[in-house]
């Protein structure tokens, strides 16, 4: 007989009553008391060293660690930079009503606890992809950038040099001086005019401060200080701001051409388009937002690019989606209004389309939108009512566009779309993008018809936005030009590879006139026809003079309670300019603004008008002779205004 066999079997092992929900949060308990602290400390700690510096670079590591968006570490560095732009023009709302203000321990710490909040809802733990070999051009790209329109300051040396051309556009004044406004009151402007209105001019109360508010914070950050910075020492770093944003948006345009162009773009077709889209960069009117001082469209234009990238090729998650869309809003509407129709148009083809996937989230749209539809037109809709947003869009002088550049870049970008690229979903996205940004700017223009007037200034900013859509849409090409093949049948060596792409980028400079400024975008600026960026570089848009009479007028004057300084000058504009600057200097822009806008230009009407809109102490510089005289004779016929008015001749 067999014996039988006795199959052993494994003891159960003892069955712990503690539900697996519950564990896990008793093992992030140490952790997150352990991150709730350090996003407290190592802000106060930097704060008491000096080094605050170092706390924006770390709130976006830390970003970009909780993200799961990007193959890239560049990617996510994109994506981090657009979410924490967005959160920052909303939290500035929370900055201008605490008591902190800008403060850099409160912020960073209040940030540190969000990032906190999200890991733990998220579950998840700060984790970065690796660097890519496509991560360097669009980097390089944007550092070479600001570098380029950059040199004519770094050449400078003296605070004269710098103020010729930073006195290219008057706009950089009223900017300069809403900065500092801002630190002043440690938010926006709207939320305390009566705290800035010695500062920054009244007509900057209510128009779009998102690239001011950042640029504050980041400056306190950097000066580990509350306290007012020294006007000249504010210049230098409110003009590397600009630069900063200027070089964003140079990676933005980068990293959204080679984004839509996804994977199948290989190393070297990544540097081509790099070298392309720089080169349109440096030699479209895109370089005028650096000579002229536009900060604020700058950091717009940048952002409805990272929109554009993000809405024709979605990043994982539906959740991120929203949370990217939202924030990319809101930023917009902060920085520059001008563009919140075209994104709001992009976002709801983009729901529409996206409907299913966007309805199996439902508490992500209804939270995203909570904040976005109130936040988003905020400052438009406050500066249509308080302000005339409205009849300023139809005033600025006459511009002259390159409609043939245009036309080039719109066939160009349309090859690659119908040579193929419309069978993919990015690319009939992008299509469909392109032509809601060429609407667009149709209306602009047919609305200027039915006003009876011509092109305005504002008209160039809907090119602007054209312009930064065809940049985008360079990528189509690169994407579907067949491989390039050598007679045996085999794919060339890397070296032929590249050598086929560094003709590609000497050719994108020569049609955009790097080399002689005669570029396809090229517009008569002064005595001869080139590029903006062709004219920056070689000194004719700097103001040596105008510079020279201001930098002497902020060593012969000091800014007194009350009293306005106003450079009196023969030649139109020469005096106002130099006023104005003076006054930003100074930090007087606001109180005095009535002795400098909405007045004559020059002399012997421009004293005369000063005198009767400004009510309190004025101090005349003289620059000539001419300017003299006009202001000796007014003094003659109205010698009751000797009590509150001084002339000296500028020394």
């Amino acid at each position: 007989m067999p014996t039988p066999t006795r199959v052993p079997v494994a003891a159960r092992p003892p069955v712990d009553p503690t539900p697996p929900g519950s564990r896990r949060p008793a093992r992030r308990l140490p952790a997150a008391a352990l991150w709730l602290a350090a996003a407290w400390l190592v802000p106060l700690l930097a704060y008491a060293v000096g080094v605050s510096a170092v706390l924006p670079p770390l709130l976006l590591a830390l970003t970009a660690g909780l993200l799961r968006a990007g193959r890239t570490l560049l990617d996510r560095l994109v994506l981090a930079t657009a979410l924490l732009l967005g959160a920052t023009c909303a939290a500035g709302l929370l900055f201008s009503v605490w008591p902190w203000g800008l403060h850099p321990v409160p912020v960073a710490g209040t940030a540190g606890t969000v990032l906190l909040g999200v890991a733990l809802v998220t579950g998840r733990r700060p984790r970065w992809p690796r660097p890519g070999v496509t991560d360097l051009p669009p980097v390089l790209a944007a550092v070479l950038g600001a570098l380029a329109l950059g040199w004519p300051y770094l050449r400078a040396g003296d605070l004269a040099g710098r103020l010729a051309y930073a006195m290219v556009g008057e706009d950089n004044s009223r900017h300069l001086a809403t900065v500092e406004g801002i630190r002043a009151v440690g938010g926006y402007l709207f939320t305390d005019p009566q705290g800035a209105a010695r500062i920054a001019p009244e007509s900057m109360t209510w128009y779009p401060q998102g690239f001011h508010l950042v640029a504050a914070l980041l400056d306190t950050f950097l000066r580990a200080s509350t306290t007012p910075a020294d006007p000249l020492d504010a210049l230098d770093h409110y003009l590397g701001w600009a630069l900063a944003a200027y070089a964003l948006l140079v990676l933005a345009l980068v990293w959204a051409a080679t984004r839509l162009a996804g994977r199948q773009l290989d190393v070297t077709r990544t540097w081509a388009v790099a070298g392309v889209v720089t080169a349109l960069c440096l030699g479209s009117e895109l370089a005028r937002f650096v000579a002229y001082g536009y900060p604020g469209e700058t950091l717009g234009l940048a952002l409805v690019t990272l929109l554009v990238a993000v809405l024709c090729r979605p990043v994982a998650g539906t959740g991120t989606q929203l949370c990217l869309i939202g924030a990319l809003c809101v930023g917009v509407g902060f920085a520059y209004l001008m563009f919140l129709p075209v994104v709001g148009v992009l976002v709801a083809a983009w729901l529409v389309a996206q409907r299913r996937k966007v309805l199996r989230r439902p508490w992500v749209l209804a939270g995203v939108a909570l904040l976005v539809v109130p936040l988003a037109p905020l400052t438009s809709v406050g500066g249509l009512l308080r302000t005339r947003q409205l009849d300023n869009v139809a005033s600025g002088g006459v511009i002259d566009p390159r409609y043939d550049a245009f036309l080039a870049l719109t066939a160009l970008v349309g090859v690659g779309l119908l040579a193929g690229g419309l069978r993919l979903p990015v690319w009939r996205r992008y299509a469909a993008t392109m032509g809601i940004a060429l609407l667009f700017v149709l209306g602009v223009r047919v609305w200027f018809r039915v006003l009876g007037a011509p092109p305005a200034y504002y008209y160039g900013k809907t090119l602007h936005l054209l312009l930064a859509v065809l940049v985008v849409g360079i990528g189509a090409l690169a994407l579907l030009l067949p491989p390039p093949w050598t007679r045996s049948g085999r794919r060339p060596g890397p070296a032929a590879r590249a050598l086929v792409a560094a003709a590609v980028v000497v050719a994108a400079t020569g049609v955009a006139g790097l080399p002689r400024g005669a570029g396809i975008f090229a517009q008569p600026l002064g005595a001869r026809t080139s590029t903006w960026a062709s004219a920056w570089w070689s000194g004719r848009l700097a103001r040596p003079g105008a510079a020279d009479l201001t930098a002497r007028a902020l060593v012969q004057s000091r800014p007194e309670p009350g009293t306005a300084v106003v450079v009196a000058s023969g030649q139109r504009r020469l005096g106002y300019l130099c006023s104005l600057f003076v006054a930003t200097l100074q930090g007087t822009a606001g109180a005095s603004g009535r002795a400098y806008y909405y007045l004559p230009l020059a002399e012997p009407a421009r004293s005369p008008a000063v005198v009767a809109a400004f009510p309190g102490r004025i101090v005349f510089l003289a620059a000539d002779d001419r300017a003299e005289a006009s202001v000796r004779q007014l003094l003659a016929d109205h010698p009751d205004l000797r009590s509150r008015v001084r002339l000296e001749r500028l020394r």
